[in-house]
């Protein structure tokens, strides 16, 4: 259910509660699974270090690597899980199992989360901030191509428009939320159960917010 109301971090973020509160448990159990993964695998990464030796810091390098390539492979999963959001944002209910419509799109999700990635570290190489820039301007790219069924260079060309016709919305909103995801691991990480499903409901009611009208007023343009 797409608010009509004025775009402002407070309505996303009390739209975001809401939508929290009411559908937690169909997040539950995909987080609780990505966390037990999570854990698992720091464990092993870190066992798997021998910070005695010389040559430590070339085995967390090659571990560096791993992580990334790790990261991209699973970017189906997040955002098959801004796509749940999306979904809730838009007033429909969503329940565990919806994650599994990404996996069509999940080779072009990839393909796109490597060219994305390989953009902004060419930008984090210049200063950091240009490749802090390009993340957030791009950070709609993924969804956009698979709900509106978007070619890559359309995805990524309209999330670069309209995020940045929203600049300083946009990134008010990442700060905030970076904020809270950090603020988590002092938890123990305990709190991430909690802050990822507001994070990924914030990130839906932002899209619906910024793509959903956009789509609204150019099907107007376009009715004679």
């Amino acid at each position: 259910m797409i608010n009509s109301s004025p775009l402002t971090l407070s309505s996303i973020f009390k739209q975001a509660f809401e939508l929290t509160k009411g559908n937690f448990l169909a997040f539950l159990p995909i987080l609780v699974l990505i966390l037990l993964a999570f854990n698992l695998f720091s464990i092993q990464y870190l066992s798997d270090i021998n910070f005695e030796e010389p040559d430590f810091l070339l085995h967390l390098q090659d571990k560096t690597y791993l992580i990334t390539i790790i990261t991209l492979l699973a970017t189906p999963i997040e955002v098959g899980l801004m796509l749940m959001g999306v979904r809730a944002a838009r007033g429909f209910s969503i329940k565990s199992t919806n994650l599994f419509a990404i996996f069509p799109d999940s080779a072009r999700i990839v393909i796109l989360a490597l060219f994305a990635f390989v953009a902004v570290q060419i930008g984090m190489a210049l200063f950091i901030l240009p490749g802090l820039f390009l993340l957030m301007m791009t950070s709609m790219a993924q969804p956009l191509m698979c709900d509106f069924r978007l070619s890559m260079v359309e995805a990524v060309k309209r999330s670069c428009i309209i995020c940045y016709e929203n600049f300083g919305l946009v990134i008010n909103f990442y700060m905030i939320l970076f904020a809270i995801i950090i603020a988590s691991f002092f938890t123990f990480g305990i709190a991430l159960i909690f802050t990822i499903p507001f994070y990924l409901n914030a990130k839906g009611v932002l899209y619906c917010q910024l793509f959903d009208k956009q789509s609204e007023k150019n099907d107007e343009e376009l009715t004679p």
